[in-house]
């Protein structure tokens, strides 16, 4: 069975570079992106895998290094030997106008 967890950031850090550090995180922990979603410059949602509790820790770690902090409950994992399938949403805070573009009507 695999232990999900689903962490949530907020940042004022630059989208682009708070994107990076996740994703270089998740990599140097020994985990994948299965999927990510950006809402416009408002939000990001990544999708992750990692094989176990230690790398999981790890990635905890690399995170506040990068200075992006979870709020973890380390309780709500089931096994320490299972992969664990994370869900990461960072909401990035600044007064930038949104991205949305105008779509012409069809016909």
């Amino acid at each position: 069975m695999k232990n999900f967890v689903r962490l949530s950031i907020m940042s004022s850090m630059d989208r682009h570079t708070a994107i990076h550090k996740l994703s270089t995180a998740i990599n140097q922990s020994g985990g994948w992106i299965c999927d990510h979603t950006l809402l416009s410059n408002v939000a990001a949602t990544i999708n992750f895998e990692i094989d176990d509790l230690t790398a999981y820790k790890k990635l905890l770690s690399k995170l506040k290094e990068g200075l992006l902090c979870p709020d973890v409950d380390l309780e709500k994992i089931v096994s320490e030997n299972t992969a664990i399938q994370g869900q990461l949403t960072v909401t990035f805070i600044h007064d930038d106008p949104d991205l949305k573009q105008h779509v012409p009507a069809f016909g």
